[in-house]
């Protein structure tokens, strides 16, 4: 990835990312948190790109492969 698209991102090697984000409401009863802009940068996601949200202890968020995009990495 471009040094360029970097510059948003503190730590490279595994990506940690710790941030705070304060959830807001969306219609009558869901609500919705955003994603840290130097992960979606660091991953090449753009509107419409879909992720995989795994709900246990924690959460955990995938990026869902795009068809024919080969051996691209996930985080």
């Amino acid at each position: 990835m471009a040094a360029l698209e970097r510059r948003h991102v503190r730590e490279v090697k595994l990506m940690p990312i710790k941030v705070e984000r304060i959830l807001f409401r969306i219609g009558e009863g869901s609500l919705a948190v955003t994603l840290p802009k130097a992960w979606v940068i660091y991953n090449r996601l753009k509107p419409g790109d879909k992720v995989e949200v795994i709900v246990n202890d924690g959460v955990t968020v995938h990026i869902k492969k795009k068809p024919g995009a080969g051996d691209e990495a996930e985080s």
